[in-house]
């Protein structure tokens, strides 16, 4: 098991990557990064702040802190750096730059252009198909799923597949896996024993394309 210092444990391959990986080989902030910052002695988490904006100092022409509120108290506090990261993903980056407001940038920080909040871009993903494979019950092994695969586009590779109506890219992965065999209604202790009887393999698809950044998908 990972002690959490910051030699990190190399992966085990014993699928445990969605619980977390409980030993530090899967990149997070909590296996990786925090730990190395916590170990400089420099570190302060403070939970449970809502950052509202970044301050802008006019006279310095830069970023000096942040603004947050106390999500328990509401208690608004303004924390100093010499340098700022805004890692708050994509749409809740860009939020806090829209409400950090002053007279250098009336419509947001950074956002003289005007197109901060604009052009924005996803996958769309959730479709696929998928089917139960009977038979091969001899080949299961505890913690290993036995493949995936991934099926590249086959449209606007050339002059002979180019498409006018869609002119970008989509594919497909997917794997095969023996799902658990699992009675409805179990419970307790009948529960906990059928989980560890594997069922039927099933091979699962998805496919995945990219949208376009339109001026109108905005938030």
């Amino acid at each position: 098991m990972w002690d959490g210092s910051v030699s990190r444990g190399q992966c085990q391959s014993r699928n445990r990557c969605w619980r977390g990986c409980p030993y530090g080989a899967y990149f997070s902030s909590l296996s990786a990064t925090l730990p190395v910052a916590a170990e400089t002695g420099n570190l302060t988490l403070r939970p449970d702040s809502i950052v509202s904006e970044i301050v802008f100092d006019r006279k310095l022409g830069k970023a000096t802190g942040v603004r947050v509120k106390d999500a328990n108290t509401g208690e608004e506090l303004v924390f100093n750096a010499r340098i700022i990261f805004c890692n708050a993903s994509t749409v809740g980056t860009t939020a806090i730059l829209l409400n950090s407001r002053s007279e250098v940038f009336p419509e947001g920080l950074g956002n003289s252009s005007g197109e901060l909040g604009h052009n924005m871009m996803d996958h769309h993903y959730g479709m696929g198909a998928s089917g139960t494979m009977e038979g091969f019950e001899d080949t299961y092994y505890k913690g290993r799923k036995p493949l995936g695969f991934y099926i590249p586009r086959f449209r606007n590779i050339d002059e002979a597949t180019r498409r006018k109506d869609y002119i970008r890219g989509f594919g497909y992965q997917g794997n095969a896996s023996r799902h658990h065999n699992i009675p409805d209604g179990a419970m307790g202790a009948d529960l906990k024993d059928a989980i560890f009887k594997p069922g039927p393999y099933q091979v699962s698809m998805t496919c995945f394309g990219e949208l376009l950044p339109y001026h109108e998908n905005r938030m």
